[in-house]
């Protein structure tokens, strides 16, 4: 049996309250845009690559974002084949004896909810999640780990002729974090299931914790480390919280791979008279660099602003 290493790079709409978004809802909340795979044989050796570009349909204009992140620009799409030649494409190479491997349940979702819009009924191979057996060999199974950190674990080294966030090249990469793994067949019992995307079960992310006093709670890791709203992955804040009328908190974060997201935290009360911190994360629709950037100043002086009147309080 053979293993492919699935990666997939992907549009979005430029905003959603665009025309071309609510022509879709949240049927297609991403389109994809590249194919690259890596296919081992059972001795975990590399015997060949597929990359395909894939031409839009309905996010036609690359997102500003994507375009930076993953260098692929406008015209390399135009003469690329629409989804559901690709997918031919790429079902053709796979084979029949092979398993899908892929770093992480983003991929799989977005493939299949892509399947599912184009209406392409070829089943696939099952996916299996190696980023899942890469956190029970490290035991941590509640965080999922990025591919630079498995890579750094074991002391893999990027090519700076392969960038990151190519499909090909980061399929590379999770093949080669694949062949360090003891035990690699153990990816089998991993298997994954899309879930359903629509934009606000993507866009946030809410969770709850118990807490004893505030100032402990906004020092914790749910406070200072929030995960982003897509990834999931924990990030460090770029700027403090401000206080906001109703009460609660709010702060800026920012994803190497999502962009920006907003962090809100309120404090309510819950059971036994305990209460709880309320945090939730939620993906800006905005996330060209220049907004992003001018929006990190205008909260840096939000917050030297609150620090200011605080202290002011403090000498009255």
């Amino acid at each position: 049996m053979d293993y492919i290493i699935l990666d997939l790079e992907w549009n979005q709409p430029l905003s959603y309250n665009s025309s071309a978004y609510k022509s879709v809802g949240g049927k297609l909340l991403f389109e994809m845009i590249q194919i690259g795979a890596i296919k081992l044989n059972d001795r975990l050796e590399i015997i060949d690559t597929f990359n395909q570009l894939i031409q839009p349909t309905h996010y036609v204009k690359l997102h500003p974002r994507i375009k930076r992140i993953t260098g692929i620009s406008q015209d390399q799409l135009c003469d690329a084949p629409q989804f559901c030649e690709a997918a031919q494409r790429f079902h053709a190479w796979c084979g029949t004896d092979c398993a899908l491997l892929t770093w992480g349940c983003d991929d799989v979702s977005v493939f299949q909810q892509n399947l599912d819009f184009f209406a392409y009924s070829e089943p696939f191979p099952q996916m299996y999640d190696l980023q899942r057996l890469y956190g029970e060999l490290t035991g941590d199974t509640k965080n999922r780990a990025g591919l630079k950190s498995a890579m750094e674990h074991f002391g893999i080294e990027p090519d700076a002729d392969h960038p990151f966030h190519n499909a090909l090249n980061d399929a590379y990469y999770t093949a080669l974090v694949f062949q360090k793994c003891p035990q690699p067949q153990d990816v089998l019992r991993f298997s994954q299931t899309a879930r359903k995307l629509t934009h606000e079960e993507r866009s946030r992310r809410q969770e709850k914790c118990d807490t004893i006093r505030v100032s402990d709670a906004m020092h914790g890791k749910h406070a200072i480390t929030p995960p982003c709203p897509v990834c999931g992955r924990r990030q460090e804040l770029k700027a403090g919280y401000v206080v906001l009328s109703d009460g609660a908190q709010q702060a800026l974060c920012v994803c190497a791979d999502h962009g920006l997201f907003m962090v809100r935290i309120k404090f309510q009360k819950g059971e036994n008279n305990r209460r709880v911190m309320v945090r939730t994360c939620a993906l800006s629709e905005e996330q060209n660099p220049a907004y992003i950037s001018t929006k990190l100043l205008q909260w840096q002086n939000k917050l030297a602003a609150q620090q200011a009147r605080e202290e002011a309080e403090k000498e009255a």
